[in-house]
């Protein structure tokens, strides 16, 4: 037996299309092995919707895209689409915005509104309202699952519920943006100046065309509020973070010197007490001194000591996989099993 599980996703960028084909070409795998019959009864994106209520042709709906930049011939507004579509979960995708994480915040409060469970991979709805969205969602008796807004791939947010299930965790620290580490990590590597390796990151698609948001440090910022509510059971926003540092004034001198030295300077974010993000200068040995376009982060535990993980974490593939995993996890909930 099959429970069928209805999907809207809003923002249509590359980590929807990569989950939208995975979907389809995945579909009777989730329902022999899963017992989940995913179906997209609508997508929106900047410019347009589609909607079908008995399920869209994902193949159709790709090819459109693809072919005119957008999914549907006609704009419907998404909260409407949102609060009117008959679904269970709102998949919300859209581009991370730091100012008033719109607009995400409003979908995320519509889907909550409207009893839908949310899957998200935009991290600013949550950096700026962790607390309220969660009691709100609490109140409505629906879950909101965030993943892939911390490690895109990577299970950060699961192995820290693993660290924490035995003793306390004291502090978590780590390198959350995995474009600023691969900037560093060619500055180390051929002494590229700092826009010579940006540039780089945004032809290997690391970087977005505005890539500020990761070299300024905010988007690590981000990062570390959600891991902070979520695993140690902190009430923060973005507000809360004490000191943001960023990455575009370190020269090619200062990165050669600590070479010479031994060292590596890298843009770590950590939570005590309260979260910060710091530049700063570790030995080659450290954990934190990661390459290339990859996160790690550290856990330390009051009575095991240190627990880490790491991996790569930029892309939309790896980032829909992650998004994948949540609706999986919510899909097995709406079905009982």
């Amino acid at each position: 037996m099959t429970e069928e599980v209805r999907l809207i996703i809003v923002g249509f960028g590359v980590v929807a299309r990569s989950l939208a084909g995975s979907l389809e070409a995945r579909g009777e795998e989730f329902r022999r092995t899963r017992g989940i019959d995913f179906h997209l009864v609508a997508a929106v994106d900047s410019k347009s919707a589609a909607i079908d209520r008995n399920g869209l042709d994902v193949r159709e709906l790709l090819r459109r895209k693809e072919e005119t930049g957008r999914v549907g011939r006609r704009s419907l507004p998404a909260t409407e689409i949102i609060e009117d579509t008959e679904a269970d979960i709102l998949v919300e995708l859209t581009p991370a915005n730091p100012l008033d994480a719109e607009p995400g915040m409003t979908h995320l409060k519509s889907a909550i509104k409207s009893s839908k469970h949310v899957v998200t991979a935009n991290k600013m709805p949550l950096a700026h309202e962790y607390p309220s969205l969660m009691t709100s969602a609490e109140s409505r008796g629906v879950q909101v699952r965030y993943s892939a807004c911390v490690g895109a791939g990577l299970p950060i947010l699961d192995f820290g519920d693993a660290c924490a299930v035995s003793e306390p965790l004291l502090k978590v620290e780590g390198v959350l943006n995995a474009t600023s580490n691969f900037v560093l990590s060619r500055m180390e590597s051929d002494s590229s100046s700092f826009p010579e390796a940006l540039e780089e990151a945004k032809k290997l698609g690391y970087a977005e065309s505005n890539p500020w948001l990761d070299v300024d440090g905010v988007d690590s910022a981000a990062k570390i509020v959600i891991i902070a509510n979520h695993t140690l059971k902190k009430s923060l926003t973005l507000k809360d973070v004490a000191i943001v540092e960023g990455i575009r004034r370190i020269s090619p001198s200062r990165v050669k010197a600590l070479r010479e030295e031994g060292k590596k300077v890298r843009m770590v974010a950590s939570v005590e007490r309260r979260p910060e993000v710091r530049v700063l200068e570790l030995p080659r040995g450290d954990p934190l001194s990661i390459d290339g376009a990859c996160n790690v982060v550290k856990f330390h535990c009051k009575y095991s000591g240190e627990r880490v993980v790491s991996g790569p974490a930029a892309g939309g593939v790896t980032t829909s996989s992650a998004v994948m995993r949540d609706l999986l996890r919510v899909g097995a909930s709406i079905g009982g099993s």
